[in-house]
């Protein structure tokens, strides 16, 4: 018996149909626990691969043990909510006839009967949901859902052919087998210590570092790289980490924004400060660029006590998707084209950066470190992150707008963290309530969660490396965001201008903008008139039909007719789990039974519960003026009328 690791690459169509082959997931994994964001994202990069003509895309790895059963078992040892996501896609995929659905029951979850057969019922059965669902079963359904909502938006059955067809015969996966007495305790500690992969940005870095003219400057450029490269933390914090002599003299008094303009500069600080031998980092041998990738693409930096509230912050991308935010900065990119964000042509669009240089490589090199730092400080103050407190709302953590500031004594200086634009006022500058730009960028993060769309980002970076500190108001920031997301809501919604509402998309095709963009004007329109809400923009991804697709037999009253139905003025993006909670009530009932769940997720679906509730119906009439006074609304705040 051979006692190494067997990879092999398979397809998805050869991984669900190895001739009688079950996958069983084992009691020690836990639940499937994938969020909507997370299942989107492998979603669209497949559809990515799809519209970029590649002919192959590799998912990763999948690490099995097969038991010694006849026919074949595979434990799955590592990649098993990847695994399910996938088993869910080919259900969703068989259940529009566009496969077979001969993928049934070769993923199991043992000793979980729930999640088991909630796998069988998405595959064999149209999903209900359960009143006595739990965390094994209700993540399933849930996925299932996205997934579902993912398929619809393709543009017809063709492309939702095109797409299954792709998906099965050219996305891989290496299934790697552990021997079957494989010690897995041994080999979770393995996996768990062993020093990470080099990265694109590592290589990147290196490559970049290759064109600085000495090693005093190479040592400058890495310590600026990895400082930049803890997208969780403060720049200020990391970058002069117990050193605030060398903070003061890089940030100011105030410790807030970049004071430096010039790479020189920051060599000179870096030496003269003493920091660089506190850092253990060579000052006297020149490196070649093997040489640069083993002593600096992996350094570490140590912990400081007083940057402790710094770990409380998480970034909404990470560093790779980052740097290509800079370089569109840095090469004053202001179009949108595919792959722009795509991190897997990190070193391709860094080559061609370089390459587009010739002779004067070191000095762009020496621009881009000073950009980097620029950005990331930036970053840091002005888009929003996500914190944790004692307070957080939720295990997602709190929206959060801040920037960092010294605060404490002369003698005892620490960092804290305050509204970027001074202090809290009841409203901006041209009147709409404060809190807008963090509210519109929260907006735009949950509307777009692929990292490869949130050209926002690079927009908002660009705007800001542009300004000068008194231009940087919340008014005029909000307004650029503003702008984009007219911009984004006319192209996919007003396709012919001021065309008839008939040409206008309805229920699925709808892009998700659209919601919560209009979730954005009702916010603002009701925090103006000082009406308290809980509504925060969370991740939502589900299309809820107020009126029901396929109401309860036994409800009477108002109806919405098919002409209505999937219209914009009977829809509202929720959570699966709150449209699988609302089921196929009557609106009414919804509006009644609800409320709370109501004003937390939408307030566009809030608008149109307090109208059932007034009028205590729901039907064409009511769908209709609510469409009329969406689409006013939308046409008044783009600036079509």
């Amino acid at each position: 018996m051979n006692e190494g690791l067997t990879p092999e690459l398979l397809t998805l169509d050869r991984l669900f149909h190895d001739p009688g082959a079950v996958y069983v997931v084992p009691i020690y994994q836990r639940n499937y626990a994938w969020q909507g964001d997370q299942i989107e994202i492998l979603l669209q990069d497949i559809k990515d691969a799809l519209d970029d003509g590649k002919k192959n895309y590799f998912l990763g790895n999948l690490v099995v043990t097969r038991r010694l059963e006849t026919p074949a078992r595979f434990e799955v040892i590592d990649g098993q909510q990847r695994l399910t996501t996938l088993y869910l896609l080919l259900s969703v995929l068989a259940k529009r006839d566009l496969i077979t659905n001969d993928h049934v029951g070769c993923l199991q979850y043992e000793s979980r009967p729930r999640a088991t057969q909630a796998l069988h019922r998405v595959a064999m059965e149209p999903p209900q949901p359960s009143t006595t669902s739990s965390s094994e079963d209700a993540g399933i359904l849930e996925a299932y859902n996205v997934i579902s909502q993912f398929i619809e938006t393709l543009r017809d059955d063709a492309a939702r052919r095109q797409y299954a067809d792709f998906m099965r015969g050219n996305v891989t996966v290496v299934r790697a087998g552990l021997p079957p007495k494989t010690d897995f305790n041994r080999y979770f500690e393995i996996m768990n210590t062993r020093g990470q992969q080099l990265q694109q940005a590592d290589i990147v870095k290196a490559q970049l570092m290759e064109h600085l003219a000495s090693e005093s400057e190479r040592a400058c450029f890495a310590w600026i790289w990895d400082a930049c490269s803890d997208m969780d933390s403060y720049v200020q914090m990391v970058l002069t980490r117990g050193n605030t002599t060398l903070r003061n003299a890089v940030f100011g008094s105030d410790w807030s924004f970049l004071t430096c303009r010039r790479f020189q500069d920051l060599v000179d600080h870096y030496h003269q400060t003493g920091f660089s031998e506190a850092a253990e980092i060579p000052t006297s041998t020149s490196l070649s660029l093997k040489d640069a990738i083993r002593k600096y693409a992996t350094a570490n930096v140590r912990a400081d006590e007083d940057d402790q509230e710094n770990e409380r912050f998480r970034s909404i991308i990470e560093f790779p998707v980052f740097l290509l935010h800079v370089l569109r900065v840095v090469n004053e990119d202001t179009e949108e084209h595919d792959g722009q964000l795509d991190d897997k042509n990190l070193i391709k669009r860094f080559n061609a950066a370089l390459k587009s240089q010739r002779d004067n490589k070191n000095q762009w090199v020496q621009n881009f470190a000073v950009k980097l730092l620029r950005c990331k400080n930036l970053f840091d103050s002005f888009v929003i992150k996500r914190q944790y407190t004692a307070t957080t709302h939720s295990d997602e953590g709190d929206w959060s707008l801040l920037k960092l500031t010294k605060d404490g004594t002369e003698a005892r200086p620490k960092p804290g963290y305050r509204n970027p634009f001074g202090r809290a006022a009841a409203t901006t500058e041209n009147g709409a309530p404060a809190g807008t730009l963090l509210m519109l960028q929260s907006m735009l993060r949950v509307t777009y969660t692929s990292p490869r769309a949130m050209h926002w980002i690079s927009l908002l970076l660009k705007t800001l490396d542009n300004s000068r500190s008194h231009e940087l108001t919340e008014a005029a920031l909000t307004a650029h965001l503003q702008h984009y997301a007219r911009s984004k809501v006319k192209e996919v919604f007003f396709r012919q201008g001021n065309s008839a509402s008939d040409t206008e998309p309805t229920g699925f095709a709808i892009h998700r903008i659209v919601f919560t963009y209009l979730d954005y004007l009702y916010w603002v329109e009701r925090r103006t008139q000082n009406e308290l809400t809980d509504f925060r923009f969370s991740f939502r991804n589900s299309i809820e039909h107020f009126y029901p697709q396929n109401p309860d037999q036994q409800q009477t009253g108002s109806r919405v007719t098919e002409n209505w139905l999937h219209q914009l003025g009977n829809l509202a993006l929720v959570s699966v789990g709150v449209n699988s909670k609302f089921s196929n009530s009557p609106p009414l009932a919804k509006a009644i039974n609800f409320s709370d769940s109501i004003v937390q997720q939408s307030p566009k679906l809030q608008e149109m519960a307090d109208i059932t509730r007034r009028n205590n119906r729901w039907g064409d009439d009511e769908v209709e003026k609510h469409h009329q006074a969406v689409l006013q609304r939308l046409r008044n705040d783009i600036g079509l009328d």
